[in-house]
């Protein structure tokens, strides 16, 4: 929905965007690929070629959330439109009708046994799809742009739900451990399980005010121009390394609390514990989101011989 709000024309919001803010459609964003590392998104390499008053579509997508749920209408697809200008200017972005002639749904996935069954993964092919001019979203070259504007807000919808998540295992804590006994007492008497519930607490609203400072700056700025901002980038980079991890650690907690029934189909540990770690790969691993945090530290304007510490210190 960001996608279209910002970049779309007013002809493609009323025939793509308004249905879904009614929810009587859903959509997907196919950017991932089996063969190149999407990571950097500049990689993709599904071909969308200019034929008359058409765009003709080729290639491989995959990992592609909500693909596979039977209400998604259409997708916006991610493709080179001209490969020998600059890497961030050969990619556009286009609407896809998932029932147009050449687009095959290959496959639901699952992610470490688990399946999302609320935006269940698809695979997809495009064999040379056409779809009309009109279905371009922003120019020609503007793929990369319009990709950032829709990424930004979906990493924060990510580290907001896995917030919600985090909640939710710290109270199934509370409870499996008031009504375990071990050795003679409650299992929440333990030092220890105190300690990781406190801890799991800790960890939750550090995370929740950076996600509330993040979303703050991106209210301000708005997507278009937070996607341009490296201060505005850096917040979103914090809370994708940092939110995954928490869940990742505090759904380890949870299933050691819980034991053999944590990692059963009759709790949602084990699906948090999976969604965690595929956080720390999809909309970005976090080598990429480290790799732009780091940039945007200030190089030192001094040196260790002229510490500002040393001189007032001196030996």
């Amino acid at each position: 929905m960001i996608a279209l709000q910002n970049c779309a024309t007013p002809a493609q919001k009323e025939r793509w965007l308004r249905p879904l803010l009614n929810a009587q459609t859903r959509s997907a964003f196919g950017m991932t690929e089996p063969d190149v590392a999407s990571s950097d998104a500049t990689n993709v390499a599904t071909k969308i070629v200019r034929d008359s008053d058409h765009y003709v579509i080729t290639g491989r997508k995959w990992f592609i959330t909500g693909a596979a749920h039977p209400r998604c209408s259409f997708l916006i697809v991610m493709g080179v439109t001209n490969a020998d200008t600059e890497r961030t200017s050969r990619h556009s972005c286009i609407i896809v009708p998932m029932d147009a002639p050449g687009v095959r749904l290959v496959r639901r996935l699952r992610w470490m046994g688990c399946e999302d069954h609320v935006a269940p993964i698809g695979e997809l092919t495009f064999d040379h799809v056409r779809v009309p001019a009109e279905n371009l979203l922003g120019a020609e070259g503007e793929g990369f742009k319009v990709a950032q504007i829709r990424l930004g807000p979906a990493r924060i919808h990510h580290c907001m739900r896995s917030i919600g998540l985090c909640e939710l295992l710290i109270e199934l804590m509370m409870v499996r451990a008031s009504e375990r006994s071990a050795f003679g007492r409650t299992v929440i008497q333990y030092d220890t399980v105190q300690r990781w519930i406190a801890e799991s607490r800790v960890e939750l609203e550090q995370a929740r005010l950076l996600c509330y400072r993040c979303a703050w700056l991106l209210d301000r700025a708005g997507h278009p121009g937070a996607s341009s901002s490296v201060k505005n980038w850096r917040d979103v980079s914090l809370i994708k390394v940092a939110v995954p991890a928490m869940l990742q650690r505090i759904a380890d907690r949870a299933l050691q609390v819980f034991g053999a029934m944590g990692g059963s189909e009759d709790t949602p540990i084990h699906q948090a514990l999976a969604w965690g770690r595929l956080l720390r790969i999809g909309d970005g691993p976090d080598e990429v989101h480290l790799r732009q945090i780091f940039r945007t530290e200030a190089p030192p304007s001094w040196s260790i011989a002229n510490s500002p510490y040393l001189a007032a210190h001196p030996a």
